[in-house]
């Protein structure tokens, strides 16, 4: 593991296009790159302000073509940055990656996010 690594739990991949959106206006919505039992990082297209890292922000988490859907996941951000490399965009708008930590989740939101990785995830990243 490389030494910079703070992660706690493995990340993965998700199998089907997995979408988060930052409440309470869903000002950021974007599809998940990956995702562990601590938290998940997601790319998404804005031209809003970013948040500051360490600000708590509640998440709904949904696949959109199953019915798969758990709203208001506590989460603290972790980084909040311009995607390199990615895809030419409008004027005014750019790809940015979002990273989140899970804050307390309750023990249902708990047990759907072990099923996730149980039955949506492929490999490690």
């Amino acid at each position: 593991m490389n030494p910079a690594e703070r992660r706690v739990s493995v990340r993965r991949r998700p199998r089907e296009k997995t979408f988060v959106a930052m409440r309470p206006d869903f000002s950021r919505t974007g599809k998940i790159r990956d995702i562990s039992r601590g938290g998940l990082s997601f790319q998404y297209l804005s031209k809003v302000e970013v948040s500051d890292p360490g600000s708590d922000v509640n998440v709904d988490m949904f696949i959109s073509d199953n019915g798969y859907y758990v709203p208001s996941l506590p989460c603290r951000l972790i980084y909040d940055r311009r995607e390199r490399g990615a895809h030419p965009t409008p004027p005014g708008l750019e790809y940015r990656v979002c990273g989140l930590a899970f804050g307390d989740l309750n023990t249902d939101q708990t047990q759907q996010i072990g099923a996730y990785l149980q039955q949506h995830t492929a490999d490690a990243v």
